[in-house]
């Protein structure tokens, strides 16, 4: 056992020896409960907590910096990282909640931090104000807003408040998604990257089955399969490939989509010795963030310019799909969509100006007739 030591500078302080080998220093006085000392000798926090201990006055409150009062936003956030549905989100969701959340909860609100308050006193003009905060960059104010929301319900579920101050705030950007590669750019990625390649099989494979890059990443051979289905009332035996939709917690939906002949032809050189069917120069495959990266990749070295990527692809089918006059249902379960909304998004293009040129023509077509002279019938 190691000896205490006095220190010559602090009378009643000695030094003492944890089980971990760490010295640490406690002034002692008779009839006087020990007070273990802060830091190290000649040191402003040593010194106040050595004043505080000979004068029989408590020890300051130093407050840990990812310490949570009782019923606050921080409070709820520690709580939320705890349950099923915060474990369940893939990796790069749980992040990007996490640093916003993290960012979220430092903003001043009052004399405080927004993190610090109690979720009571949350007003639902303080969430406009924070959101306002984020009005130039319209996707980061929606993805705020899904945080404060995920913050309040665990309020609401430990019975902390009883009105959600979020309740039917909307922040929906408007926007027309990733850019559907048109004819020409699809043109010069086909001439760069010949079938058979890595580079025009995740082109393929993206394209004709209208797949993001997360079930690109993940389809396998395995999920090739014929299926028997009844079509105009005849039976049909159809291959395609059936795999479970990928995306974030909301994976889940099963999805069949048709071989066609023009994936067919792409994906026929491959071996189908390997486990997924886009493997890397090194026989595995890719990862989500990996695959966008090379693809962008690929693309500048087809001469394409920035901004057309494998989920413009994925638009790309959908305008394919609504210059054939496929329905509203039929884009949806082609595109694994539940929303509408989204489903319409990728023909919109299309369909304006498809149904712009029929109108017009409509137009045309009475115009001219109106303008051809009255035929005069001679008896």
């Amino acid at each position: 056992m190691v000896e205490a030591m006095k220190h010559p500078d602090y009378p009643g302080v000695s030094s003492m020896v944890t089980r971990h080998g760490k010295t640490r220093w406690r002034y002692r006085k008779s009839g006087q409960k020990d007070v273990m000392l802060p830091g190290e000798p000649h040191t402003d926090e040593f010194d106040d907590a050595y004043q505080r201990a000979i004068l029989g006055q408590p020890a300051a409150v130093i407050r840990h910096p990812s310490a949570a009062h009782p019923k606050s936003l921080k409070a709820a956030y520690r709580i939320l990282r705890a349950t099923p549905e915060w474990k369940a989100l893939d990796a790069r969701s749980r992040t990007r909640y996490q640093q916003t959340i993290e960012r979220v909860l430092t903003i001043k609100l009052g004399p405080a931090m927004l993190g610090d308050g109690p979720v009571e006193h949350l007003r639902r003009g303080d969430v406009k104000a924070i959101l306002a905060k984020f009005a130039d960059t319209p996707h980061m104010e929606r993805i705020v807003l899904i945080c404060l929301r995920k913050l309040i319900v665990v309020a609401l579920d430990e019975e902390w408040i009883d009105v959600d101050p979020t309740y039917k705030l909307a922040r929906n950007p408007q926007t027309d998604g990733h850019k559907a590669w048109p004819i020409d750019v699809m043109a010069r990625y086909e001439a760069k990257w010949k079938i058979g390649t890595r580079q025009r099989t995740a082109y393929a494979l993206a394209l004709w089955l209208g797949n993001r890059v997360s079930d690109v990443a993940r389809l396998r051979w395995s999920h090739l399969v014929t299926k028997h289905v009844m079509i105009d009332g005849k039976p049909r035996s159809v291959e395609g490939f059936e795999f479970v939709q990928f995306k974030g917690r909301k994976r889940g939906k099963t999805m069949f989509l048709p071989m066609t002949p023009m994936l067919a032809r792409e994906i026929a050189p491959l071996s189908r010795d390997t486990d997924t069917v886009l493997v890397s120069r090194y026989g595995r495959g890719y990862t989500d963030q990996s695959l966008s990266q090379r693809m962008s990749e690929w693309c500048a070295e087809a001469g394409i310019e920035a901004g057309y990527t494998m989920h413009g692809l994925r638009k790309a089918l959908g305008v394919k799909l609504a210059e054939a006059d496929a329905s509203t249902r039929q884009l949806m379960e082609m595109l694994g969509h539940s929303n509408i909304t989204y489903a319409e998004l990728y023909s919109r293009e299309a369909s304006q100006m498809r149904l712009a040129v029929q109108a017009m023509e409509k137009v045309t077509e009475i115009e001219e007739a109106r303008s051809r002279p009255a035929l005069t019938v001679v008896k």
